[in-house]
């Protein structure tokens, strides 16, 4: 597998991600609007997973967000989604037909709790879908796991995670590239409209964690793949 890049990937989600997808052998390139930022988390991801003392570990990289589109052909989107359209046309003119983008952003605000962002689109990954060169394919995952759950190697994932996407080819390829992530049972989940719930479930995941002070919340799908 090439180099996966991880845009605005020096937050939780990010690192998580990228810690998870080293362990297993994939290089990985961290982005931030600033290199510097960029290197220090990849600096610290790397450590992380020399710590695991794991064979065969991926190399991890920094680069500003820019960098990203001409070493990587799949993409993470991992920044706040309130700076992920403008992410995205920022690098309007480097989105190429081999791009794979996985959009993993939520449309949340938090007030009194976490709340969905009213859009003109029936979820977030379709309004992002529509910043997007029609050539770029798009799939969304990792919506529904915790970031602080991400970033705890020491904790298996131990759940269902669900796959969105333009088709079934492009959730097929989004899933080869999710399968570097350990402890995570992939569920093809249908077309980027079905991110609505989704984006819901996400709401109601932060909620219940809020309620019952965990941050480990997350799903498991019975009956999904038994016959």
């Amino acid at each position: 597998m090439s180099s996966i890049g991880i845009l605005g990937g020096t937050g939780e989600e990010g690192r998580g991600i990228a810690a998870r997808m080293a362990l297993r052998g994939v290089s990985v390139r961290i982005g931030s609007r600033s290199a510097q930022r960029a290197r220090e988390a990849a600096r610290e991801v790397a450590s992380q997973v020399a710590e695991r003392a794991v064979a065969d570990t991926g190399s991890v990289a920094g680069h500003e967000n820019s960098e990203l589109p001409s070493l990587c052909q799949t993409l993470f989107l991992t920044v706040p989604f309130d700076h992920a359209q403008a992410l995205i046309e920022e690098l309007g003119p480097l989105w190429h037909s081999r791009h794979l983008l996985i959009d993993v952003t939520v449309p949340l605000y938090f007030d009194k709790g976490p709340r969905l962002r009213r859009l003109p689109t029936t979820s977030g990954s379709e309004l992002l879908r529509q910043a997007l060169p029609e050539e770029v394919r798009m799939a969304a995952a990792l919506k529904t796991i915790p970031a602080h759950l991400l970033c705890h190697l020491d904790r298996p994932l131990d759940c269902h995670e669900f796959i969105c996407g333009d088709s079934e080819q492009v959730r097929q390829q989004a899933r080869q590239v999710l399968d570097s992530i350990a402890g995570v049972r992939w569920i093809d989940a249908g077309p980027l409209r079905y991110c609505q719930a989704l984006e819901a479930m996400t709401m109601l995941v932060i909620g219940l964690n809020i309620r019952h002070k965990s941050r480990l919340g997350r799903f498991k799908v019975q009956g999904i793949g038994e016959g």
